[in-house]
């Protein structure tokens, strides 16, 4: 026997006060479809009142007593507010329309897709920033759609494949003449996935390269490791770099200075001429010099990573080319702060996390964003992968308490295989008169059902276990991202391209690939000896002659038509393993 009770929104607790019938019910319709809020479709006797009225109750506990065992109570079966009425009032019958959508259903959707924001299934930086908190886009990567109680109007999440609460097994209990077989738009075979991700490489500090300039000048025999020595010293030292004077790529001169290395005014060594009758002597400067150049820029740098998740699918179409391939491509800025806060980043961190660095994907949080990709690639392929529906009809008391939250099972000689299991994906309570039946759909997948596991691969900079964690590379090494689905290969040999600056390990002998020092001592000597006989002669030469340095300090900026610093990554994945729920290749 059924029960319809008008009730208060706030009336939520079922009651036998609520086993009435306040309407002339003749037939009813309660379906519901997977990520939609149930529905009840009532004709009844026209009651020829205002349902909308204020003060009139709009919301209706549908319920369910078996005539079979009258002292078990009643069963709720739906709790739903009124949405739609007839138009058509001079009927002697009309249809009422509810549904279950529970009040403030939006703030509870959206505070339950927070709790879903979990890798890897979750990367807001290839979001646009309206959609990092539409409920809907936080489970675009995941094989789930939010499923709503018919009853208590719980808001939760249901996998599109396997049911949270469990198979309800049908077998062969089923109107005969009630099942159907139909296939849907043929499974994905690939999913073509480029990702790319772009940020701004900043870097800001100083470089000391002195070393370089003490080993040219000891190289040319004007110098120590400590010191550089000149004839022309005090005019070197006036014309030494000054501190923010231009450089050019990237480069200026940082807080350099110049000291005599004996700290006194006057020279200690001198460099004797010996004249006609007399001798002649020219000081040797002796200084300890500290060149510090400073750097201060921004590079742009692009990584794009590709692959093609291919599905281990039954076929399903006579030519194998008709299958459709999906193109899918997703782009971030990696210095963009949409990663929580911390102590450090109080306004959001950068996934890139130091925009020192060269490369974003072989990082921890860059293999999170390739997960990501992997994941929303699989939600594709799987989701299509249900590819077959069979719908099949069962007497009320077996469907009554059908949820989409479950699987099901039917056996048929007619299914190929003989049976299919597959995930409801819509049911629907028929009654009239004395006709009471549920019609349950499910969605079967056509995969093959294996599995795949991961291989350790063979180490590449050294034997196992004597590297810290993190540093070692592997070749033929494969990742699960998703555990018994999917692997990719390990990627971490490819080296970033750009012009090879480390900024966490600036070297002075790197950053400076030449150094030239002219007019060092030995050749100012060797002009000065030869003017032996006329000391102003000497001395206007050694003028001529003065000791300077010129190098190349390696650029750091980018310009217009410089190569761009673009680095690829085409990833290796394995087939996609997708279950079997439905054998569409048995004998």
């Amino acid at each position: 026997m059924y029960f319809f009770a008008f009730v208060d929104a706030a009336d939520t607790v079922f009651g036998p006060e609520h086993e009435v019938e306040d309407l002339l019910v003749v037939a009813y319709k309660l379906s519901q479809k997977e990520g939609g809020f149930a529905g009840l479709d009532l004709t009844v006797k026209n009651p020829r009142v205002g349902l909308l009225a204020a003060g009139r109750k709009q919301w209706l506990l549908m319920s369910w007593r078996d005539d079979a065992n009258p002292t078990a109570g009643a069963e709720l079966m739906f709790r739903g507010r009124l949405v739609g009425i007839p138009t058509d009032l001079l009927g002697n019958q009309v249809t009422l329309q509810f549904d279950a959508k529970p009040p403030g259903y939006d703030a509870t959707k959206q505070a339950l897709a927070e709790t879903l924001k979990v890798e890897p299934y979750w990367d807001p930086m290839f979001l646009r920033p309206e959609a990092r908190d539409d409920p809907d886009a936080v489970i675009e990567a995941m094989t789930v759609r939010y499923h709503i109680d018919r009853v208590d109007h719980s808001v939760t999440v249901s996998d599109m494949l396997t049911g949270e609460d469990g198979l309800v097994d049908f077998a062969a209990n089923f109107v005969k003449d009630s099942m159907s077989i139909s296939i849907g738009q043929p499974p994905l075979r690939r999913v073509s996935m480029e990702a790319t991700v772009t940020w701004d490489q900043a870097a800001a500090g100083t470089l000391d390269i002195t070393p370089v300039l003490l080993k040219a000048f000891q190289d040319a025999g004007s110098g120590t490791k400590y010191a550089i020595k000149s004839l022309t010293g005090d005019g070197l030292m006036k014309k030494w770099p000054a501190e923010d004077g231009s450089i050019g790529g990237g480069w200026k001169w940082g807080a350099c200075n110049i000291l005599r290395s004996d700290g006194t005014a006057l020279p200690e060594d001198f460099h004797q001429v010996l004249l006609n009758n007399a001798t002649a002597s020219f000081p040797v400067w002796a200084m300890k010099p500290t060149l510090i150049a400073a750097y201060d820029v921004s590079r742009p740098k692009t990584e794009v990573l590709t692959f093609t998740l291919e599905a281990d699918c039954q076929a399903l179409l006579a030519d194998a080319g008709d299958d459709e391939i999906l193109g899918v491509k997703i782009s971030g800025s990696a210095d963009e702060p949409v990663d929580a806060a911390n102590t450090d980043n109080p306004g959001g961190a950068m996934p890139i996390g130091d925009v020192r660095r060269r490369a974003y994907f072989p990082t921890a949080r860059g293999l999170r964003s390739l997960g990501y990709a992997i994941a929303l690639a699989r939600g594709n392929i799987l989701e299509r992968s249900r590819a077959i529906e069979i719908g099949f009809t069962v007497p009320f008391r077996d469907g009554k308490d059908v949820t989409l939250r479950q699987n099901a099972r039917c056996a048929d000689p007619r299914i190929p295989g003989g049976e299919a299991v597959g995930k409801i994906v819509g049911y629907e309570m028929n009654g009239v008169a004395r006709s009471h039946t549920v019609t349950v759909t499910i969605g079967c997948t056509v995969g093959k059902g294996n599995t795949v596991t991961t291989v350790p691969g063979n180490p590449v900079y050294a034997e196992e276990g004597i590297l810290e964690p993190g540093i070692q590379a592997y070749t033929g090494r494969t990742v699960m991202p998703i555990a018994g689905e999917v692997t990719y290969e390990d990627f971490s040999t490819v080296q970033p391209v750009d012009d090879g600056v480390n900024f966490f390990d600036l070297r002075p002998f790197d950053m400076v690939p030449s150094l030239i020092v002219y007019n060092p001592l030995p050749t100012q000597q060797a002009v000065v000896g030869a003017f032996k006989p006329d000391i102003a002669a000497a001395v206007d030469a050694l003028n001529q002659v003065f000791t300077r340095f010129d190098g190349d300090l390696k650029k750091l900026t980018v310009g217009r038509d410089d190569p761009p610093f673009l680095t690829l990554y085409p990833i290796t994945v394995s087939q996609l393993m997708v279950p079997k729920t439905i054998d569409l290749e048995a004998a």
